[in-house]
């Protein structure tokens, strides 16, 4: 189960791209950087331009792998990754949170007016029936 992080709202996460490049990481252990690109729709120096700002951060590593005889770039979300993305997002759902209307109880001894209904009875005209 996940450890419940303090709302922290996170300039670095909250750009978009970043946002969008973290959440498609959490859910996993690693993703081909090319999986990321392609998902993203962005070029390969866009999506290395974002992942290096979070990799400084030290919220995502960037490691290079062999398979196939080729050398491909894996993206893992770290754990301090995790936890800012979980703090950031916390923080958004208060700010969403504090656009509902707050159901505050009235002041005690207060009186609100309260609408009377009319009520009219309903009596059918002779000439219709």
């Amino acid at each position: 189960m996940a450890a419940v992080s303090q709302a922290a709202f996170d300039e670095l996460i909250h750009a978009p791209l970043r946002l969008h490049i973290c959440a498609m990481l959490a859910p996993v252990r690693w993703l081909p950087f090319s999986d990321l690109r392609d998902s993203l729709e962005v070029s390969d120096s866009v999506l290395s331009k974002h992942l290096s700002a979070l990799a400084e951060a030290g919220y995502v590593e960037v490691s290079r792998v062999r398979a196939d005889s080729r050398s491909r770039r894996q993206v893992t979300l770290t754990k301090p990754g995790r936890t800012a993305l979980r703090g950031h997002l916390a923080a958004l759902q208060a700010i969403a949170a504090a656009t509902e209307p707050a159901t505050a109880a009235e002041p005690s001894g207060a009186r609100t007016p309260k609408r009377r209904q009319a009520r009219r009875e309903i009596t059918p005209d002779p000439r219709i029936a």
